[in-house]
């Protein structure tokens, strides 16, 4: 088995996603080359294509182990005499854009001594990149696993190594606003282990095919583990199959917009003050069923980054449901550690000085407000995280004062909020110190 690549001892592996995208886009400020390394499948050109839509640039994606020379050097010419090459018209030679090459490590050494001349050059005989331009590639692990060329150290050195891998979250929150079928997102959202064995890229492929099928040809499940199974492990073609029941949806409309796009007065809200005023329960409860899942799910938090989710929409959609109905949403998404971010309410400020705070007067108004309670529940829950985080020795046991700040949290907090931080603080031998009557 081959070594491990440099690329583990610099940093553990980055996220596919908003982390990721972040990191390229300094890169192409800074106009440097980038080596994107992770295994195959798990989105490393879409997110070079995300990143460039955003930044309003165009992308130019090369297949390095379907070229041949000329493909990349062009053709040699005679000009007054003497040879020239001829640039090939993939390569762009105007505006600003992202040059991305892929299979870098695959291809033959042929192509390899080009593309690395062009990734840490910038140009290719007279050719030269754009200066709007910057060059990333993608390789995959120099393991076992794959058939690659290793590159060498010294031109590794040369090049901003980033090892990548898959991201559940971030793909959940693609998926959820790409049109991805909802069984497979349902799986791969209900099973943290879902790209252990199966990249993203064959999740998406089989959501495609899903989609494809015909109503009358639902009811074939020969058919539909004939045609899954190219893609999945027999195990994860049962489990999909499982959740056939819920693939139909009898609203008139996509849940996921009810996170972004509701408002009061708004064709959406009528959609859903029609449902509850007809009496339509069980539509009503597809909504539960549909959007519980998603709001306690690991993906709000990309959502939200990306503005595909808004504190906002969901309040206002909160203030129409029914009673139970919304409780049962506001405590799915109360309880969601990721989706700590959408209330402007710390830890640290818990921790601090929170009797008397501004933290203290907004929890006590949210407390108030059964359409506001799940802000508590949020920022109750963000706080065990970092106290979990913290462990048994952490700040928290050892500080009288914010012990005390506990103390005085947990008399303002309703009985679910405060049993749960109870718990965590037990677990962790934390003692708090009740404010005096």
């Amino acid at each position: 088995m081959a070594a491990a690549h440099p690329v583990e001892s610099r940093a553990s592996a980055i996220p596919v996603g908003p982390r990721l995208e972040a990191v390229l886009a300094l890169a192409y400020r800074a106009r440097r080359p980038v080596l994107l390394e992770g295994p195959t499948g798990i989105g490393k050109s879409e997110i070079v294509r995300q990143l460039a839509d955003r930044l309003g640039v165009a992308t130019v994606v090369l297949d390095l182990s379907l070229l041949e020379p000329p493909d990349l050097v062009g053709l040699p010419v005679i000009e007054g005499g003497r040879t020239a090459y001829a640039v090939p018209r993939a390569l762009p030679i105007a505006g600003a854009g992202i040059l991305m090459l892929e299979e870098l490590n695959r291809a033959e050494r042929y192509i390899q001594q080009p593309a690395l001349q062009l990734l840490t050059a910038r140009r290719l005989h007279e050719y030269e990149l754009p200066p709007g331009w910057v060059c990333f590639a993608a390789v995959n692990p120099e393991t076992a696993d794959y058939q690659v060329t290793p590159l060498d150290r010294a031109l590794r050195a040369r090049f901003m190594n980033l090892a990548v891998r898959a991201d559940r979250a971030a793909w959940l929150a693609w998926a959820t606003t790409s049109g991805v079928h909802a069984g497979v997102v349902a799986v791969v959202r209900a099973h943290e282990r879902a790209f252990d064995d199966v990249p993203p890229r064959s999740w998406t492929y089989a959501g495609q095919v899903l989609s494809a099928i015909a109503p009358a040809e639902l009811a074939d499940g020969t058919l539909l583990r004939d045609a899954i199974g190219g893609y999945l492990p027999a195990a994860w073609v049962e489990t999909l199959l499982a959740t056939q029941g819920g693939w139909a949806s009898g609203l008139g409309f996509d849940v996921r917009e009810l996170c972004v796009d509701y408002a009061p007065g708004s064709p959406l809200a009528r959609a859903v003050a029609g449902l509850r005023d007809r009496g339509e329960t069980d539509r009503m409860d597809e909504i539960g069923a549909r959007l519980a899942p998603l709001l306690g799910g690991p993906e709000v938090a990309v959502l939200a980054s990306q503005r595909r989710l808004s504190l906002a929409s969901l309040e206002a959609l909160f203030a129409d449901l029914p009673g139970d109905l919304r409780e049962r949403l506001q405590e799915a998404l109360a309880g969601n550690a990721t989706a700590a971010a959408l209330v402007d309410v710390t830890p640290a400020e818990l921790l601090s000085s929170y009797p008397g705070s501004g933290a203290q007067k907004k929890l006590l108004a949210w407390r108030k407000s059964p359409l506001l309670d799940h802000r508590a529940g949020l920022a109750v829950t963000a706080l065990r995280a970092h106290l979990d985080q913290q462990g048994p020795g952490g700040e928290a046991r050892k500080s009288n004062a914010a012990r005390a700040c506990l103390g005085q949290l947990l008399v303002d907090l309703r009985e679910p909020w405060a049993v749960g931080l109870v718990e965590t603080m037990k677990k962790l031998g934390i003692t708090p110190i009740r404010p005096s009557p």
